[in-house]
C-alpha cells in the first residue's frame, strides 16, 4: 500500500520548476526541501521508497513527494523518462489525503498531455505548470480520513523539517502532538524501525550531503542550516554517513562534475 499525505490544498505558489528526461543520479537518494512539494508523471516502471519503504510504480502513474521526506529511486539513468513539476502549496483549510504513488485510471492520457504542455509552454509562462499541478492533485486526492496511528508519525516528521535548523526535544514534539513521550518513541519506532534521534540524526545527515554536493555553500553554512553547528561534530556524522569528510566528499562530487 502506498503512503498517504495529509495536506492542505488550497492553491499552487507563483513558481515553479519543470524538468523532463531521465532520473539523475542526484535523484537516487534526496530528501525533499522544505515547503517544496512534487509531482512525478512516470513513463517508466519502477519503484520509489518513501522515508524507506518501496512503492513499486509503473507507466503512467504519477508520484507525489512532500517536504521533508527522503525519497530514494531503484535506478537511474537510460531508461527512466519522467517529467517533474516542482511547486509549494498555498494552504488553506481544505485538508486532503494524497498517495506518493497513484494510478490515473481514466484520466492518464489526460494527465499526461498536461506534463507534456508544462513543459512545451514553460519558455512563455509557467501557468500551465501551474494549472497542470493543481489539476493533477485534486483529480488524485482523497477525502481525509480521521487521525491514525501513523498520523502521528507525519506529523512528528514535518515539525522536525520545519526545526531542522535548530535543537529538537523529543518531549517538546509529543506535548505538541498531544501524546505522551513514550506513545510517540513507539509508534515512531514500529513506522521507522528507529529511535526519533536516530532519524533526526540521519535526516540531517542526508540534507547535509545534498547540499555539499549540489551547493557551493560554506561547509561551516551547512552545518548551521542542518543543525550541527559544531563542526566536529558536523564532520563526524557525515563521515559517518558517507566513509568520508565534508570537503573530501564536496571535492569528490567536483570531480565528477568535470569528468
Amino acid at each position: 500500500m502506498s503512503r498517504v499525505f495529509r495536506v492542505e490544498l488550497g492553491g499552487i505558489a507563483p513558481w515553479l520548476y519543470v524538468s523532463v528526461g531521465d532520473l539523475s543520479p542526484i535523484q537516487r537518494r534526496y530528501t525533499q526541501q522544505a515547503d517544496h512539494y512534487s509531482l512525478f508523471f512516470f513513463e517508466h516502471d519502477g519503484v520509489l521508497s518513501v522515508n524507506n519503504r518501496p512503492i513499486p510504480y509503473r507507466a503512467g502513474n504519477v508520484g507525489f513527494i512532500v517536504p521533508g521526506v527522503r525519497f530514494e529511486f531503484s535506478e537511474v539513468g537510460p531508461g527512466t523518462q519522467h517529467t517533474l513539476l516542482t511547486f509549494g502549496l498555498i494552504k488553506r483549510t481544505e485538508v486532503v489525503s494524497i498517495a506518493a504513488i497513484s494510478d490515473l485510471g481514466a484520466d492518464e492520457e489526460i494527465r499526461r498531455r498536461e506534463f507534456q504542455a508544462s513543459v512545451d509552454w514553460l519558455h512563455l509562462s509557467i501557468m500551465r505548470g501551474v494549472a497542470c499541478a493543481f489539476n493533477t492533485l485534486w483529480s488524485i486526492a482523497k477525502p481525509s480520513s480521521g487521525p491514525k496511528k501513523s498520523d502521528l508519525v507525519y506529523a512528528a516528521e514535518d515539525l522536525i523539517s520545519a526545526r531542522i535548523q535548530t535543537r529538537i526535544c523529543v518531549g517538546d514534539l509529543a506535548a505538541e502532538l498531544a501524546i505522551s513521550h513514550g506513545n510517540l518513541l513507539r509508534v515512531f519506532r514500529e513506522e521507522h524501525g528507529c529511535t526519533i534521534q536516530e532519524f533526526i540524526r540521519a535526516r540531517r545527515a542526508e540534507l547535509a550531503r545534498d547540499l555539499i554536493v549540489t551547493t557551493e555553500m560554506p561547509l561551516k553554512e551547512i552545518a548551521l542550516r542542518t543543525g550541527m553547528g559544531d563542526l566536529q561534530y558536523f564532520n563526524k556524522v557525515i563521515r559517518a554517513e558517507t566513509g568520508m569528510s565534508p570537503r573530501a566528499l564536496r571535492e569528490q562530487s567536483i570531480h565528477r562534475t568535470r569528468h
